[in-house]
């Protein structure tokens, strides 16, 4: 459900926080989705972080971030010591773009996010390039915590995200969250729907408290 205190932020120029380079490497720089200026809670999204990228979040607020691609170990786990030692990582595994994330997955999700729109904290997710993974997510949480049609969601990931042919199957997908979060039956292909499959690192629907372990 919407809750009216939180401003949807969308994916113009204003919610973009930190540049990217417009070379083939190119991450997508990190985005501010949602804010409540009453609470503090705010939700950003992006792309591999360099480690100023890292001290930038750092300077932002943000105190926790889910890793879409599994390598927190080499970047945030690495870098934070000296560039954010407040930081923690609290899901790093490489999640593919064409298997449909589990049901425990985004049950984590949401009392993740919940928790910190109740307490007040920045939060971030992101993936390698930030466009698909990470669009993916984005594409959820518009339909869960905005109340954006799978139509309007879909047409965001395509806005903001590159190469995005290379995947066809995200836009079933995000149709597919589009029933799960009504409750319905899932109208997409099997292969589309939300998996019912554990999640390693969403046991019992939760996110680790920090995979990177003690500094």
């Amino acid at each position: 459900m919407r809750d009216p205190r939180i401003r949807f932020r969308g994916h113009g120029l204003a919610g973009v926080v930190l540049l990217c380079s417009l070379t083939a490497a190119c991450s997508e720089a990190a985005r501010l989705i949602a804010e409540d200026p009453q609470s503090g809670f705010a939700l950003y999204r992006s792309g591999r972080l360099s480690r100023g990228e890292i001290r930038e979040i750092c300077r932002l607020g943000v105190e926790e971030i889910l890793v879409l691609d599994g390598e927190a170990e080499a970047r945030e786990c690495s870098f934070r010591r000296e560039e954010c030692p407040a930081l923690a990582v609290r899901y790093n595994l490489a999640q593919n773009e064409d298997t449909p994330v589990s049901a425990d997955f985004l049950q984590a999700f949401d009392a993740w996010i919940e928790e910190a729109r109740a307490e007040g904290r920045k939060v971030a997710f992101r993936c390698r390039h930030g466009w698909h993974r990470t669009g993916r997510l984005a594409a959820y949480y518009r339909i869960r915590y905005g109340g954006n049609s799978a139509e309007d969601a879909k047409h965001e990931m395509h806005e903001i995200g590159r190469m995005m042919s290379r995947h066809p199957t995200l836009d079933p997908q995000v149709e597919a969250y589009a029933d799960f979060v009504a409750g319905r039956e899932c109208s997409t292909a099997p292969d589309h729907c939300v998996g019912s499959e554990a999640d390693p690192g969403a046991l019992s629907g939760r996110f680790a408290a920090d995979v990177c372990g003690p500094q």
